[in-house]
């Protein structure tokens, strides 16, 4: 593997490859017990058959309520239960060895190449990404560290699979642009509009670096699905193709849906193209949302039930209307600029309204009412995923704090949006 110094030592990274074998995606205790006892340790205690010690029960036990996991979800002999399970399924370093000659390997967080946005996600982080590139004359772990895109640099495109010829004219259009301007296109490489999207990036002739990338349900070695084949294979070599799940792993119904948080997590913004009521592709806006990352959303027109997803959002969630990959880029240049608002409306220096009736403001309010409140901006308005970073309270109970300082005219919403209301008498 070229430069070592990037890359985690090999026994990390082969007992993360076993523990995604082990544990499915959006199984929250399987990544606190990794993160509270330690990779190698954890892997273990899962093949050792042995019941867990008082002293690493205690230890999972404290870490998984911090991460808000209910008592049901913290037993941890019940998770030891079901990881064992597959222990049969384990294909050792033999299944790295397969990999990597085919063009691929797995990416651990102990890596400096790990993606810093995927720790975002929290509990719901992967335990590994697995890859795959078409490289030619470098050694695959060597290119996909070329090819992970910058931060910033990445834009999710996505939406509904039964897609109308509008919208799959709009995914390419975007998707072309933002890949000519250097932009890494994100999608699930599914039929419909990620299809578009990938085929928009790919004919940008963008040759610098990576194009687009295509996340995967199942494992990177199954092109899935197979009407796709041609195209993931473009996919990889103009980007690569990415997945939590091990090689051989088949795409389900809930790694799809598990599926979308990476999507959501390793692009700056997620635009939605198309997407019908029940769509997956809102699924990863929300994911989106709740993690702080923009959303825009492309109209159509009021009779197509193709875009009832797209104006769902747009009229319940802060998403953003968008038409063209300028606007798009204009989501991610909002979010820098809040950033730097933000420093200077700190929310817990005094403002206006506070100097004018600072008791009028914190009469009555819970704690977490006021976390809350201390969290609006003055002379802004912020999405609620946003709101939820700063207040560091997940997003259900922010919305119904809201609603209740919503009720004492302590604060206002403008589109999904939020701020501090005005004080004056």
């Amino acid at each position: 593997m070229a430069g070592g110094q990037v890359w985690a030592q090999k026994d990390i990274r082969e007992s993360r490859a076993a523990l995604c074998r082990l544990i499915e995606p959006g199984d929250l205790l399987g990544t606190v017990t990794i993160r509270s006892l330690g990779v190698q340790q954890a892997e273990h205690l899962i093949r050792s058959g042995q019941r867990a010690t008082h002293a690493q029960q205690q230890t999972v036990g404290e870490a998984a309520e911090a991460a808000g996991l209910g008592p049901r979800q913290r037993n941890l002999a019940d998770a030891l239960d079901r990881w064992r399970t597959r222990l049969s399924q384990l294909g050792g370093p033999m299944m790295l060895d397969a990999l990597y000659r085919r063009g691929g390997g797995v990416i651990v967080p102990e890596d400096q190449v790990w993606p810093e946005p995927l720790h975002d996600l929290g509990a719901a982080e992967p335990i590994a990404v697995w890859f795959r590139v078409a490289a030619q004359d470098k050694e695959p772990y060597e290119e996909a560290a070329l090819r992970l895109p910058r931060p910033g640099r990445s834009i999710a495109l996505v939406g509904s699979r039964e897609m109308t010829d509008y919208g799959g004219r709009a995914a390419w259009e975007t998707a072309s642009e933002l890949a000519a301007h250097g932009v890494c296109v994100v999608s699930g490489g599914a039929y419909g509009v990620d299809a578009a999207a990938h085929r928009g990036a790919l004919a940008s002739g963008q040759e610098a670096e990576a194009s687009t990338l295509a996340i995967l349900a199942g494992g990177v070695d199954r092109l899935y699905p197979a009407g796709n084949e041609r195209l993931l294979k473009q996919v990889m070599e103009a980007g690569m193709i990415l997945s939590e799940m091990a090689p051989g792993s088949a795409p389900t119904r809930h790694r799809f849906l598990q599926r979308n948080r990476i999507i959501a997590a390793l692009s700056a913004a997620t635009v939605v193209v198309e997407a019908r009521a029940r769509s997956g592709a809102l699924a990863t806006a929300h994911h989106a949302l709740e993690i702080g990352r923009p959303v825009g959303a492309v109209p159509g027109s009021i009779y197509s039930a193709s875009s009832t997803g797209c104006h769902q959002l747009l009229r319940q969630t802060p998403a953003q209307l968008v038409t063209d990959a300028a606007e798009v880029m204009q989501l991610v240049a909002d979010e820098v600029a809040d950033t730097v608002r933000q420093e200077i409306d700190h929310p817990m220096l005094p403002g206006p309204a506070q100097a004018e009736n600072p008791r009028l403001e914190v009469d009555g309010l819970s704690d977490l009412e006021r976390r809350i409140y201390d969290a609006l901006p003055v002379r802004r308005f912020t999405p609620v995923g946003k709101l939820s970073e700063v207040a560091g309270l997940p997003v259900p109970q922010v919305l119904s704090g809201l609603t209740r300082l919503h009720r004492r005219h302590l604060a206002r919403a403008d589109g999904g949006s939020w701020a501090r209301a005005s004080t004056k008498a």
